[in-house]
């Protein structure tokens, strides 16, 4: 772990934010059966592909340097799978959150769904942005040159 690069670092907390969000993605799916995300199971594989290329990303550049092109097509790929898990968890929760603040304000399960939606969705763009700042950084520490 010595030779580990800030990019490595922030990987493994963008895994670690993943698999967060992940989580509260699928809680706030079966907290009610009115209000479940209909393509739940997209949703979990999704998310689990994004978590491996994740860590696909971390794992690599320590067999093929910095800036391999496995380790930066697999960050790409898992920054538009965080991407659709966020944006396909927030098109479904739109009418609910419209009808809590509007008609519908005393929905307790409404607002519990709402709250776990926005950790989830908090999780998953921080994620989002350390891979873009990973992306930019060095994974692997490379020796002085003499």
């Amino acid at each position: 772990m010595k030779k580990q690069g800030i990019a490595c670092y922030l990987n493994i907390l963008a895994a670690i934010l993943g698999i967060a969000g992940l989580i509260l993605t699928v809680r706030s799916s079966t907290m009610s059966t009115d209000n479940a995300l209909t393509n739940l199971s997209t949703l979990i594989l999704a998310g689990v592909v994004g978590i491996v290329l994740v860590c696909v990303a971390i794992i690599v550049p320590n067999r093929l340097g910095n800036y391999d092109p496995i380790s930066a097509i697999s960050v790409l790929a898992a920054i538009a799978l965080y991407a659709y898990l966020f944006g396909s968890c927030v098109s479904q929760r739109v009418m609910l959150i419209a009808g809590l603040f509007s008609f519908n304000a005393g929905n307790t399960v409404g607002w519990s769904i709402f709250y776990t939606c926005i950790g989830a969705w908090v999780c998953l763009l921080v994620g989002i942005l350390f891979l873009v700042v990973g992306s930019f950084l060095k994974s692997v520490k490379e020796p002085m040159a003499a």
